[in-house]
């Protein structure tokens, strides 16, 4: 006889797994009339098209209700449902509530296809006589990313994982569990496990929607070239489409770095950037979709960018799909740190990647013909250093993640070839000269006019700049804050870009500027400045001095023991560790900087790292900053004593951080105005 439980919630899960279907539903019909439209030449397609309008927008409002279930349930604690009580807990303030929504699997594909859904509508309501064949391959995304939540079997395959499964049908038998017991939530079941310590920072409530909107978006320039060879309209796409491709980089990057500013305050490696695989999977597709821009831009001067510009609007959104599966199928759970677990999932995501492969690149080949316009032999012009830059983008991007990718490698051909021990070196080692190359190209573009130019004329441009830049290197590389030639050489060539880009603003010329791009790439170069400098000087300012043996080389060289009340020296100041206060699970440590003149400290600042001990995953040790305008100092704790006597730190400096985040910045900045520019125009 089964029991009959007590207090289950169960209406809201039923009602939410009904829209679940709905939307999965009404987005494959939309799919297939779109379909029909694309290829059909019958006279019916106006009564086809209003059909698969309404259905689509039956699925963005199922989706929209979809969330809405499931934000009521996590706000109303459900724990009976194993996503609520996997990811949310009573304690939890309202900030991180929210967060709970995509701390999840099924959550993050929640938010991606909602997201997706909503940009859907915006098309159909821009997109005129486009709208069959933009939506046809739109919809065909949002049927794969809706059935990623339905949760059904059908024999022994799993179609998706669903965020209303109940908890107790998350067992095999409830024998020997809290589920014998009808009346178990209020009996054992009144917490959730509650979320991940890592992920309750306000970085990670801004972080992962304004990350999976620019994916959203990153679908319209892919549509939009998937429509445009079934048309055979191959240059038409391309001005409807510049808006929208600016407006995904703006979005991808400013998640990109929100993570990068998550990552520094949250994780224990000291900087913002540790080249992790999930990391680099969601920059590749940012840095293609930058390439794709510049080849569209370029095909209106020059036509063979065409068939790059096509390429590449619909690589970097299958790169997304590639990135999906990499962070999702379980396949990095040994490289990454913050990737998912396989949950099953791994064959419905390559089928999903494998479709919109196989449709692209027919298309492509089958309009292979149409696209290989006459090209013009311009060396000495902007367009053609723009189209090199651009492949050098490509070179690096594709670099990077043929790198994330051994895991792959080593599932498909039963390898066994290890992933960099030393990312960083790794990646900075081979990531160096794409960038110098990218910022030189940046550098010498900026002196020369589409079409010819007269060779004379630019090599009188570029004294300037030159004998700056190597003045501003000369300085950098006598006062130590360079030191390797490589990064030298570096150097040179971002001053050098950055010197003709501010003389490119400032100067006025009898031929038009675009001043958005040009800021943009100020940003782009101040940021690869800042980055360069930063972690060519940040440096470990702890080192064991008590005379305590900390266990190992390493420790003793990078650690320092600090006894509660004693004030020792360390990078420039007296620090003293003053007291511990628990709140929770969270344990934080109070550590004093000070100053000393003439025997007497005086206060500077605080610190307040913190362990959180957390029933899943043990100690979580969160770092602490303090940003001055030209350094950061750092700190976490490595370990602590048993009664809180006594604590070992790591601090690092990191100087020059705040011109890194200025570039990111104005990056941004010139991302807005030249899509305010482009939408205005």
């Amino acid at each position: 006889m089964s029991v009959q439980y007590i207090g289950e919630h169960l209406f809201a899960g039923q009602f939410g797994q009904s829209l679940l279907w709905v939307s999965f539903l009404s987005a494959l019909l939309a799919t297939i009339f779109y379909f029909r439209i694309l290829f059909s030449k019958q006279e019916r397609t106006q009564l086809w098209q209003k059909s698969a309008r309404n259905l689509y927008f039956l699925h963005a409002l199922s989706l929209t209700g979809v969330a809405v279930v499931l934000y009521y349930m996590i706000f109303n604690h459900f724990f009976e449902y194993s996503y609520v009580w996997q990811y949310s807990s009573r304690d939890l303030p309202v900030k991180y509530i929210i967060s709970c929504f995509w701390a999840g699997q099924e959550g993050s594909f929640l938010v991606w296809a909602l997201f997706q859904a909503l940009v859907g509508v915006v098309v159909i309501r821009t997109a005129k006589d486009w709208e069959p064949g933009v939506m046809a391959f739109f919809a065909l995304s949002q049927v794969f990313v809706t059935s990623m939540m339905l949760g059904v079997s059908i024999g022994s395959w799993d179609i998706g994982t669903s965020p209303f499964r109940l908890l107790r049908e998350t067992v095999d038998s409830i024998q020997g569990t809290i589920f014998e017991n009808a009346n178990y939530l209020s009996a054992s079941l009144t917490n959730g496990n509650g979320l991940n310590p890592l992920l309750e920072n306000i970085w990670m409530t801004i972080h992962p929607p304004i990350l999976f909107l620019g994916y959203a978006l990153a679908l319209v320039p892919f549509s939009y070239a998937m429509a445009a060879l079934v048309r055979k309209e191959f240059t038409a796409w391309i001005r409807i489409i510049l808006p929208w491709t600016l407006l995904s980089l703006l979005l991808l990057g400013a998640g990109i770095l929100l993570g990068g500013a998550w990552a520094y305050v949250s994780l224990t490696f000291g900087g913002f950037w540790a080249w992790d695989p999930v990391e680099n999977s969601s920059l590749v597709p940012w840095m293609t979709l930058v390439a794709a821009l510049h080849f569209m831009l370029i095909s209106r001067k020059q036509n063979h960018a065409l068939i790059a510009a096509f390429i590449f609007s619909v690589l970097s959104y299958i790169l997304i799909l590639y990135a999906t599966y990499l962070t999702r199928s379980g396949i990095l759970a040994e490289t990454s740190a913050h990737s998912f677990g396989d949950n099953g999932m791994a064959t419905q995501l390559v089928l999903f990647l494998s479709t919109f492969v196989v449709l692209a690149a027919w298309l492509i080949l089958r309009n292979r013909s149409g696209l290989r316009l006459k090209r013009k032999e311009l060396l000495l012009s902007r367009e053609f250093w723009m189209f090199i830059g651009s492949l050098i983008i490509v070179l690096s991007a594709f670099q990077i993640m043929f790198t994330t990718s051994i895991p792959v490698f080593n599932a498909l051909f039963g390898t066994n070839v290890a992933p960099p021990t030393d990312s960083v070196g790794f990646y900075n080692r081979w990531q160096t000269p794409y960038a110098l190359l990218i910022t030189g190209f940046i550098g010498f573009s900026q002196f020369l006019n589409f079409d010819r130019n007269d060779t004379g004329t630019f090599l009188r441009k570029v004294i300037i700049p030159l004998v700056i830049s190597i003045g501003l290197t000369l300085l950098f590389v006598f006062n130590g804050v360079v030191h390797t030639g490589s990064f030298i050489l570096l150097l040179f060539f971002i001053w050098f870009a950055l010197t003709a880009l501010v003389m490119n603003l400032i100067f006025t010329t009898s031929k038009p500027r675009n001043l958005p791009a040009i800021v943009t790439h100020i940003g782009f170069v101040v940021f690869l400045l800042g980055a360069l400098i930063t972690f060519s000087n940040s440096k470990t300012i702890s080192s064991n001095t008590s005379g305590f043996d900390l266990g190992d080389l390493r420790a003793n060289k990078e650690n320092l023991l600090l006894m509660k009340s004693d004030t020792t020296y360390m990078g420039g100041f007296y620090i003293t560790y003053v007291d511990a206060v628990k709140n929770g699970n969270t344990k934080t440590y109070q550590v004093d900087f000070l100053n000393r003149v003439k025997g007497k400290y005086s206060y500077q600042f605080s610190l307040y790292p913190s362990v959180n001990i957390h029933p899943r995953m043990g100690a979580v040790y969160n770092p602490d900053t303090r940003n001055f305008i030209l350094r950061d100092y750092y700190i976490y704790i490595a370990s602590v004593g048993s009664t809180s006597d006594y604590i070992v730190i790591k601090a690092i400096l990191n100087p020059y951080i705040n011109v890194l985040w200025l570039g990111a910045f104005v990056m941004l900045f010139g991302f807005i105005w030249a899509l305010w520019k482009r939408v205005g125009s």
